[in-house]
């Protein structure tokens, strides 16, 4: 059987193409829109996280941090005695040189440190003592002994290590435990430091 097309049925397929093809035609064209806008807000946000990093990094790691780069919020210190003396029993022992001291929180002027906050700390002394003196040491807390060292006479480094809880404002120091205590100079240290 043979099917004669009009001339009018053809025209009307014409325009069925014409517009399928231009539907797909849009189709592409707002898929390339979207993947567009995608592309855009991705760098976007790459811009901006980048931007917030270097930001960031200049913050803890540029010039505001007054020479602790990294330890903005730290707490810990070392200072070693400068000069080589004995120290009756009581006696704070002055730690007067400073090799470090993140967050300020040893005074360098009464050898104390002041606890900035409330949390668990560390505290680790080493004295270089005399072959005829002891090195009896006490690691002091708001007045109180906490913590001794007793070492016996002779030429010996001394000291000990332990973890204490402060309160904001507790007051940490190490004093001498024996009548006559001799500390050598610059091979004596006092640290601490906050855990949490």
């Amino acid at each position: 059987m043979i099917f004669n097309i009009t001339s009018a049925e053809r025209s009307i397929r014409k325009q069925y193409l014409y517009a399928c093809r231009y539907a797909f035609s849009v189709n592409q064209l707002q898929r390339k829109t979207r993947f567009l806008k995608m592309k855009t807000i991705a760098l976007v946000c790459l811009v901006m996280c980048l931007t917030f990093g270097m930001a960031s990094s200049h913050y803890y790691y540029g010039h505001h941090d007054h020479g602790y780069h990294g330890y903005r919020h730290r707490v810990a210190f070392t200072a070693v005695t400068s000069s080589s003396t004995t120290y009756s029993s009581g006696t704070t022992i002055p730690f007067t040189t400073v090799k470090s001291n993140y967050g300020h929180a040893y005074n360098s002027g009464n050898y104390r440190f002041t606890a900035p906050s409330n949390g668990v700390y560390v505290f680790s002394w080493s004295i270089a003592t005399h072959t005829s003196y002891y090195g009896h040491t006490k690691l002091m807390k708001n007045g109180s002994t906490y913590h001794q060292s007793h070492c016996s006479s002779g030429y010996q480094q001394c000291g000990a290590t332990v973890t204490i809880i402060l309160n904001k404002h507790d007051q940490v120091w190490l004093a001498s435990d024996s009548s006559s205590l001799y500390v050598y100079a610059t091979y004596s240290s006092f640290s601490g430091w906050k855990l949490n």
